[in-house]
C-alpha cells in the first residue's frame, strides 16, 4: 500500500513538472538552448545542478525501487536518471560537455523534445490523478 501512495504522488508530482517543461521546449526552445549554454560556462550551476540532481534521484531511488513491468517503472528510471545525471556533473567536469549536443540542435529538436517530454508527462499525470 505505501508504494502505491509514493507512486501516486511522483506521478502526480512528475506529471505536472514534465508537462510543463515539455511546453516550455516547445513554445520556447532558445529561451532552453540559453540556459543550457549558461549552465556549460558555468562551473558552480553545473555542480549545483548535479547536487539537486543526486538528491533528488536518491530520494526516489530510496522511497520508490519498484522494477516491475508496467508503468511505475518510469519513477524509478527517472531516479536512476538523476542519480547518473547528478553523480556524473559531480565526478568529472567533463560530462556535462554530453549535453553540447542539445545545444547545438535546432528548433525542431527542442520541439520534437518538448512534444516528448509533455507526452511523457500527460501520461504520468493521467496514471497519478487516476483520470
Amino acid at each position: 500500500m505505501e508504494e502505491i501512495i509514493s507512486t501516486i504522488i511522483f506521478a502526480k508530482a512528475y506529471g505536472i513538472y514534465f508537462t510543463i517543461v515539455g511546453l516550455g521546449l516547445l513554445t520556447c526552445p532558445n529561451r532552453f538552448r540559453s540556459w543550457y549554454n549558461d549552465i556549460l560556462v558555468e562551473e558552480r550551476r553545473v555542480i549545483f545542478g548535479g547536487t539537486i540532481a543526486l538528491l533528488i534521484g536518491s530520494f526516489i531511488i530510496a522511497t520508490h525501487n519498484i522494477w516491475t513491468s508496467d508503468w511505475r517503472i518510469i519513477i524509478t528510471l527517472i531516479g536512476y536518471w538523476g542519480v547518473f545525471a547528478g553523480a556524473g556533473s559531480l565526478i568529472s567536469s567533463k560530462f556535462i560537455s554530453l549535453y553540447k549536443v542539445m545545444i547545438n540542435s535546432g528548433d525542431i529538436i527542442y520541439r520534437l523534445s518538448g512534444i516528448a517530454w509533455s507526452a511523457l508527462g500527460i501520461f504520468l499525470f493521467i496514471q497519478g490523478f487516476g483520470l
